[in-house]
């Protein structure tokens, strides 16, 4: 596998295979735009000439045709036209389809043609990005499959570059990025992880009560003022999503009560303990979900970037009081 950055937009990884023993061409980029929006470029006409053709065609159904053209003065229908045939399709995630119809000119063999058929993927990545695929299956090993292999890679490419300059890659906000912080622990694995694990563990390193069930879905609720009203006093209502015992633990967190918007949604924080050097453990703590609140709720966007900065301040904080409890000076 190779990869390669087109047009400083996408990035596409060719991988290729190895020739005659996997002749399956595959082409895959991440879009900056949400699944519905690359899959009107697929499923419509407008999309096909996004794309780069003239003129086109899109009866979308399993047997419809996605007839092309690239003369502007050309006739759809006429000997120029491309004929694509739909086999199969899955809305904003799968579309099958078949080339049945060359433009005159094409320099392949019909029966080469004939033996293929391309399949495009689509992921939602949850975050107003997309995984596209496209593979090409039905190469043969005989040196005019071959070529026409070599043939079609380039035009994948660069249609992967054309949706690239459709879909412009958005400029990363810092202040909404994940919150990484990690600090080193004189205390084994397993003592860090129960830290984390257990109610008596997160008193004892952090001074609050807490109620903690290490079970799918199960509470992870820390009382950080308990004289406030009920929903104002931590943690309530985040949950466990998983672990690795002695290894690793998520679970859902919320807001400062300040930040009444934010505090309705939740975020994912990843607690990750390693063995380091002798007796010494290595936590790593990931805060996620803030660039995708604010994706999801432009409006409320400057709020996550508040509620980000809270944690960056915080974070530290509560590894260093970790650090402390386990003798560290």
């Amino acid at each position: 596998m190779r990869t390669v950055l087109v047009s400083s937009m996408i990035l596409v990884s060719l991988a290729a295979g190895g020739g005659d023993d996997d002749p399956v061409l595959v082409h895959e980029a991440v879009l900056d735009a949400p699944p519905q929006e690359v899959w009107k470029v697929f499923s419509t006409a407008e999309g096909w000439k996004a794309l780069g053709v003239a003129q086109a065609e899109v009866d979308f159904r399993v047997g419809g045709k996605i007839l092309t053209h690239y003369d502007p003065r050309g006739r759809l229908g006429d000997e120029k036209t491309i004929e694509n045939t739909i086999l199969a399709f899955e809305p904003e995630r799968m579309l099958a389809f078949k080339a049945t119809r060359a433009p005159a000119g094409f320099p392949f063999p019909r029966d080469a043609l004939d033996r293929m058929w391309s399949v495009l993927a689509l992921t939602d990545l949850g975050d107003g990005r997309t995984r596209i695929s496209l593979r090409g299956h039905g190469y043969g090993s005989d040196e005019a499959s071959r070529k026409m292999r070599a043939f079609f890679a380039q035009g994948n490419a660069w249609t992967l570059a054309r949706l690239g300059e459709r879909f412009p890659r958005r400029e990363a906000d810092a202040r909404l990025a994940p919150i990484e912080v990690s600090v080193r622990v004189p205390a084994s694995p397993a003592d860090v992880f129960r830290s984390w694990t257990t109610a008596e563990g997160i008193r004892a390193f952090l001074g609050v009560e807490a109620r903690v069930r290490l079970e799918p879905g199960g509470p992870f609720e820390l009382e950080f003022d308990p004289s406030a009203a009920a929903g104002r006093r931590g943690s309530e209502g985040c949950t466990v999503l998983s672990w690795l015992d002695g290894r690793m633990l998520s679970f859902t967190w919320n807001a400062p009560p300040e930040f009444a918007h934010c505090r309705e949604r939740r975020t994912v924080v990843v607690v990750e303990v390693e063995a380091e050097g002798l007796r010494g453990t290595r936590v790593r703590l990931t805060h996620h979900g803030f660039a995708e609140g604010a994706l999801k709720e432009p409006d409320h966007a400057e709020e996550w970037r508040q509620v980000r900065d809270y944690f960056v301040k915080a974070w530290p904080g509560v590894l260093d009081a970790l650090r402390k409890h386990a003798g560290g000076g």
